[in-house]
């Protein structure tokens, strides 16, 4: 049993990574990683001084460990959030899984090896997380040899129950969502519906805080040895066993909470087996069926009716995302997860964010919210993927009577209404939040607008440059491809020298005058972008691609 479900592991690991460890795309990344050095650098200098700060803060209170606690919260919470997106499209949005079923393997083998997939993810998003803080508090608070050496299998557990917890519950809810008729849409919905629950909440925790009660409860556990850590951690035994087992090492207290939190990740993985072996395939029937329901004529002609050809391809372009719930995930909830999460927060938060942009002169205060945006913007995927989601369906638009110009004219402009989500959601943090006056908004959604044309045009001629059209499966797509950062550090890059340029320009104050120099310079980028892709199309056969 084991020996097929290894080899299952490593065929679908190969099917999925064959191709990953290029030389051009190593020296990419090879690349990008100089280029985010100074970055990085930065970030790690504020981990490590906030906790420094923390810890010579609390340690007179022996509250330290409270840090370990926040710490394991925080990488848990992340980690569920990358297991939802990760588990819905490697158990229930890849098109190879009717391959595997008509093999003789059970579904725990099949989940097991469809979970490797995932698991990368959370290793990889856990080391950014979890081991730059882990090594700060250890130099900090002089930790022993134990430490580092019961941190290093806590890392290895990490992922296990947020991955489980997700798993579960998407396990369970799949299993009903899929007895309705349209399983597409149904798969599409519980995507959305996951988005809201996890929104939801948070929203609950924060309407039910009681600043006093909290106050009165702090008080209450910091005259107890680690009672900001039982605080904390009280409603997640795993962050609370997994704190203790690092806080008061090598004790034998500390060993039996070490135990105690493999017990619960081995308990919690033989859980996610037997469900698995008992609902997953439930939830897998008719995945990729639709509706068979009959369109009457009345209505059939009614759709069928003469309108722009613009129309007509933005359109089928947006259906296509719409209605693949792999693409749906990726360049929609998926782009949507971080402004809408941010829009909660900062709604029930005002005052701390008020205060910040208060710090900022107008001008300075007006460039931040601008790079903010363009960043966001830059992170969709929609614009990275246009000619990449047609797969070995390019060859259709040969056959349509279309200059090869609109019709990437066409797919900019899929990726610019997109962004449109993203760019209503900021004009709710500056109308609620920030209270911007109203020529101020006005002024940066013109420019934001403009700007999102840009990141879109980029990001488009970056994948006509080397689109992915032989793909078996919609994941691949998105996976084991570099093409996202480059466009994103191109984009924020360019935008980020001439935002860097302005913010140390006294002579230029106000936001018209800046405004207007952002203006033209994202004009110049686009025309050169533009003239780029148009270069392109002369000098190479597009039906070649």
């Amino acid at each position: 049993m084991m020996n097929k479900t290894w080899l299952l592991t490593k065929t679908m690991l190969k099917m999925q990574y064959s191709k990953a460890g290029k030389k051009k795309e190593i020296a990419l990344y090879v690349v990008a990683f100089f280029l985010l050095s100074p970055a990085i650098i930065l970030l790690l200098n504020a981990v490590g001084n906030l906790i420094n700060t923390l810890y010579q803060a609390l340690h007179p209170f022996g509250q330290e460990s409270l840090i370990l606690g926040l710490l394991f919260m925080m990488v848990h919470i992340f980690l569920f959030f990358v297991s939802v997106v990760t588990v819905l499209n490697s158990f229930y949005f890849a098109e190879d899984i009717e391959s595997f079923i008509p093999f003789p393997f059970q579904p725990y083998q099949i989940l097991v090896a469809k979970a490797a997939g995932p698991f990368i993810y959370l290793y990889l998003t856990a080391s950014v997380l979890f081991i730059p803080a882990f090594f700060f508090y250890g130099n900090v608070s002089g930790a022993s040899f134990f430490y580092y050496l019961i941190g290093l299998v806590l890392f290895i557990l990490i992922p296990v129950i947020p991955f489980t917890i997700a798993s579960i519950l998407l396990m369970a809810i799949m299993r009903f969502v899929n007895i309705a008729k349209n399983k597409d849409r149904s798969k599409i919905i519980a995507g959305i519906l996951m988005l809201g629950f996890i929104i939801g909440i948070n929203v609950v925790v924060r309407l039910n805080t009681d600043n006093d009660a909290i106050m009165q409860e702090i008080t209450t556990f910091m005259q107890q040895q680690d009672g900001l850590l039982e605080m904390i951690t009280a409603i997640y035994p795993p962050a609370w066993f997994s704190s203790k087992a690092l806080a008061i090492i090598p004790s034998l207290a500390g060993l039996l909470y070490f135990l105690g939190i493999i017990a619960l990740s081995i308990a919690g993985f033989f859980l996610f087996l037997w469900l698995g072996q008992l609902i997953y395939f439930k939830g897998l029937l008719g995945v990729n069926s639709g509706t068979k329901r009959k369109v009457p004529e009345a209505k059939l002609l009614k759709k069928i009716k003469q309108q722009p050809v613009w129309v007509t391809y933005t359109q089928k372009e947006l259906r296509t995302i719409i209605r693949t719930p792999t693409f749906l995930m990726q360049c929609i909830i998926q782009s949507l997860f971080g402004p809408v999460f941010l829009v909660v927060l900062l709604l029930f938060d005002t005052n701390s964010l008020s205060g910040f942009m208060d710090m900022f002169s107008e001008k300075k205060g007006f460039l931040i919210l601008f790079i903010a945006a363009v960043f966001i913007l830059g992170a969709n995927t929609t614009a990275i993927s246009n000619l990449s989601r047609e797969g070995k369906n390019w060859d259709t638009n040969l056959f349509l009577p279309l200059n090869p110009k609109h019709i990437f004219h066409y797919k900019i402009m899929t990726a610019w209404l997109i962004n449109l989500l993203t760019i209503a959601l900021f004009l709710i943090i500056f109308v609620f939040i920030f209270h911007l006056p109203t020529i101020h908004i006005i002024v940066w959604l013109l420019l934001t607008l403009v700007a999102s044309w840009f990141t879109s045009a980029t990001g488009t001629y970056l994948d006509f440059l080397q689109p992915k059209l032989n793909w078996t499966d919609e994941q691949e797509v998105f996976k084991a491809r570099i093409i996202g950062l480059i466009s994103l550090l191109i984009e924020v890059g360019i935008v980020g020298i001439v935002v860097l340029l302005l913010w140390h320009r006294d002579t230029i104050q106000g936001i018209y005058i800046t405004s207007l120099i952002l203006f033209v310079f994202l004009v110049i980028g686009i025309t050169i972008v533009h003239w780029l892709l148009y270069r392109k199309l002369r000098n190479d056969d597009h039906r070649s691609l």
